[in-house]
Order: C-alpha cells, then sequence, then structure tokens
C-alpha cells in the first residue's frame, strides 16, 4: 500500500530535489504543496502521513505549519528540509515537534536514514515517482539563492550571537529602466548606507550590493561588541563592512558552490547617501536584460534592516543556464 507523502515547498525546483531525494523504489503517493496552507489542507485530508517540509514560504510557512499541526493534533510525521541552518531556527522546529531536520540542497542518503530511523520505508519495490516536474530559470535560480542566503545568514548569527530573519528572495530578469526603478525603490528611507562588491568566475560576473537603511550605527556596534563611547565615521564604515564581508562572502560562496564554480571577488566599496542621492547604475543598453536577485534580512531584537541585490550581467546568462541543467526551461 503506498505511503501518502506531502513536499511543500514554495520552490519547483525544491519540490523536484526533495522528490529526486526519495529512496529508490519506496511506495509513495506524492503530493505537492507551494505554501503552508496547501500543506494543513492536505494533512486533514488524509494525504500526508509524512510530510516534507520547507520553512520559508509564503501564505503560511513552516514555522506556522508545524505550530498548527501540534495545536490541532494532525496525524503526520514533520521532516524540515530548509536552506535556514541558524541554531534558533533548527531548535525552534524541534521544540515545534519536528522529528528531524534537513539543510537544503537535500542529501539522499541523510534522507533515506531519517526515513529509515522511523521505520516508514517498507519493502522497496517498483519506483512510482512522477516522470516530470518543470522547472523554470528564475524559480531555480531562487532556490539557490535561498540556499546561499541560509548559508550567510547562519554565520552571521555564529558571529553577533542574534537570530536574523529571512524572507524568500525574488529573482527577475530586468531592462535598465526598470533595475533603476528597483534600485530607486529599494534605497528608500531618510539615509542609507550601501557597500558594493564585484565578482567573476567560471564565465559569471556581476554585482553585489548591501543596502542598511535608516540604521543606528550604535545598534550595529552592540551587536558587534564594538565600544559605544569610541564611535567615529571611519569606525562606523568599518562596523558596515564588518557584516557585509560576513554576508556577501558567505552568500556568494554558497552560491558558488551550488554552480561548481569559484568566485574572484573585488574589493568593497562603501558610500553613505541621502534619499537625494542618485544610485550609480552599469552602462548598460537600454533593453539588455540584468539577472537581479533581491534578499532581505533583518538583524537582530533591533530589528536592523538591510537588502542585498544582486545583479548578473547579460553575458552571464547563458553561462548560469548551462549550469542549470537540461530539464530547467
Amino acid at each position: 500500500m503506498s505511503i501518502p507523502v506531502i513536499i511543500c515547498d514554495d520552490s519547483s525546483f525544491a519540490r523536484k530535489q526533495v522528490m529526486r531525494a526519495l529512496p529508490s523504489g519506496w511506495d509513495v503517493d506524492l503530493t505537492f504543496c507551494e505554501n503552508g496552507r496547501e500543506a494543513v489542507a492536505a494533512i486533514e485530508a488524509g494525504k500526508g502521513d509524512i510530510l516534507l517540509l520547507d520553512l520559508t514560504m509564503p501564505v503560511m510557512d513552516g514555522f506556522e505549519v508545524l505550530k498548527y499541526i501540534r495545536e490541532n493534533d494532525l496525524p503526520t510525521l514533520p521532516i524540515v528540509i530548509s536552506g535556514d541552518i541558524q541554531p534558533e531556527s533548527h531548535k525552534q522546529v524541534m521544540a515545534l515537534g519536528a522529528v528531524a531536520f534537513i539543510k537544503k540542497p537535500v542529501d539522499a542518503a541523510e534522507l533515506t536514514r531519517v526515513l529509515d530511523q522511523f521505520g516508514v520505508l517498507g519493502i522497496l519495490t517498483e519506483n512510482r515517482l512522477p516522470a516530470n516536474v518543470q522547472v523554470t530559470f528564475n524559480e531555480w535560480v531562487q532556490e539557490i539563492t535561498n540556499v546561499a542566503m541560509g548559508r550567510a545568514a547562519d554565520l552571521l548569527v555564529r558571529v553577533i550571537n542574534e537570530k536574523v530573519e529571512l524572507t524568500i528572495p525574488h529573482v527577475s530578469l530586468m531592462e535598465h529602466g526598470e533595475l533603476e526603478m528597483t534600485l530607486n525603490a529599494t534605497a528608500h528611507g531618510d539615509s542609507f548606507s550601501c557597500i558594493t562588491q564585484g565578482f567573476i568566475g567560471g564565465g559569471i560576473s556581476g554585482e553585489n550590493l548591501l543596502l542598511f537603511h535608516d540604521t543606528d550605527i550604535r545598534h550595529v556596534a552592540k551587536l558587534l561588541n564594538f565600544d559605544l563611547d569610541h564611535l567615529e565615521a571611519a569606525t562606523e564604515m568599518e562596523l558596515y563592512m564588518d557584516i557585509a564581508n560576513v554576508l556577501v562572502g558567505a552568500f556568494l560562496k554558497g552560491f558558488a558552490e551550488q554552480l561548481d564554480v569559484c568566485f574572484s571577488q573585488g574589493h568593497p566599496r562603501i558610500t553613505i547617501h541621502n534619499q537625494d542621492s542618485a544610485m550609480i547604475l552599469a552602462n548598460r543598453r537600454g533593453h539588455e536584460q540584468i539577472l537581479t536577485i533581491e534578499v532581505n534580512y533583518v538583524i537582530g531584537d533591533n530589528q536592523i534592516r538591510c537588502n542585498q541585490l544582486v545583479l548578473i550581467t547579460p553575458e552571464s546568462i547563458d553561462a548560469l543556464k548551462m549550469r542549470s541543467g537540461e530539464e530547467v526551461i
């Protein structure tokens, strides 16, 4: 008899990865869900004896799903598979009733070990998994961004000992005018500090922008255990650089590893603007499409907010697509 299994993730690429990581020959009846609300409804309909659950999702995230399952005593075995690998997130999901936590990208051997540990594999027979799940290029980029973002947040947490709140990354192909509007919208507020850093490797090049909005530098200093009585302009730049070096370095490393390339990074530059200042844009022709990745972080209890924009040149898109696999459309 087939075991009803739910794979819940807002990324079609991640759902496909998890599906392919299932033990070969495991007799399952799969249901795919794009958010927690769909997953809860599927469990209540008897379609999820086992739930393979992402955390960062729209509508209803994984934390909310686990809380709902516990409060309503739903009959499912929840296993979290997430790119948010912060120790606090791990601790929280286990406290909410998850039976295991597996980091993205999912490792097939680890998933099999966890399933076997709970005695749900039974006798492996002919594999009945769906033959094809289509994934778009943007969805693929979003998922590897999600993993890289989780690694960056995890490293920062280990430096500042404060939780970093993550949101769903946004990926789009933009022409020059659209990108300019996005940058202007991102650079909102009375003041912001922007750190830019170029990167190149494996035929892929681009620039990373990290923007801190209306941030009280004393909050940043406190997170980094800096003496608040000795804050000067030069020191402020160093504090921003310290956070940027952790976030950007870990993000680009995680992003590159999933592409099987190595990025060389340029020297970071910092500028402090008011809201009337203009962003420096690449000298691009109007109809060229720039791959734009938007990531948001909320750092610590003081709610330090920063936006990360990763801009990848039009010339790099073909090199990226070559690394995405034949099944990405």
